[in-house]
């Protein structure tokens, strides 16, 4: 077979995404690959055939933060879990974030996506922490959003992501030499079955199971907790009348 040169061979070349071969992508995408995405006998589609208006959160300098609690909620990606959204180190903004240019706010059934920090973690809109009728939410410049295309439920997609598989993907697809982030061309990209999104009522009730279970965990955890909080105050009280006895 003859072999073909052509004088603009370098510019074509720059027409393709180059190939990473870097430890931190080899490590879990071996991960995600062997456990998952290699089962040939599942119909595959990318996620961003079912997602509209992809675009990272705002980006705000801190005098726009409130000193009093208001109901406009700035969402960090150490707010995103997913079983829900926390209340940890909530920070409020006062009404003027309004004017900001590219400001948004979030709105029931759309997918919110961890892009730094803690890498690709998932939630929908659609999750009970979420209480439109009281408060605005506005995500962080840290936070991928996405509306969904109808039909199709945001609460299925973000248990599908946050699946120990695929979040190993998206964690190899994060890139940067100290903090690694996620880009949008990433999550556009992310095979999904093609069932899921056809709102398997299967695959739902396995979810809703999951769901149920880590959510009596959840509340386990909270519990204990409450009890460590109670349990260290307790102990330095004792400590400090233990140092004014002896003192």
């Amino acid at each position: 077979m003859a072999i073909l040169t052509h004088q603009s061979s370098l510019q074509n070349l720059t027409q393709y995404t180059p190939m990473r071969c870097d430890t931190h992508f080899i490590t879990n995408m071996s991960k995600a690959a062997k456990s998952f995405f290699d089962h040939k006998d599942i119909s595959w589609v990318s996620l961003g055939s079912v997602l509209e208006d992809v675009r990272n959160g705002v980006n705000l300098g801190t005098s726009l933060y409130a000193m009093d609690e208001t109901t406009n909620l700035y969402i960090s990606v150490s707010q995103i879990k997913e079983h829900g959204l926390i209340e940890k180190n909530q920070s409020y903004l006062s009404d003027d974030v309004r004017s900001v240019t590219g400001f948004f706010e979030l709105v029931p059934g759309m997918l919110l996506i961890t892009r730094s920090g803690t890498i690709g973690v998932a939630l929908s809109t659609d999750n009970p922490s979420f209480e439109f009728d009281e408060y605005s939410y506005i995500p962080s410049g840290f936070v991928i959003t996405a509306k969904i295309k109808n039909g199709i439920s945001a609460n299925m997609i973000a248990s599908y992501l946050n699946l120990f598989p695929v979040q190993s993907y998206l964690v190899a697809m994060a890139a940067g030499a100290c903090q690694k982030n996620l880009a949008q061309p990433a999550i556009n990209a992310l095979p999904i079955p093609e069932s899921i999104l056809d709102n398997s009522t299967h695959i739902q009730s396995l979810f809703d199971k999951y769901r149920a279970e880590a959510d009596k965990i959840i509340q386990d955890i909270k519990t204990n907790e409450i009890k460590l909080t109670k349990l260290k105050q307790e102990s330095a009280n004792t400590i400090i009348e233990i140092l004014s006895s002896s003192s």
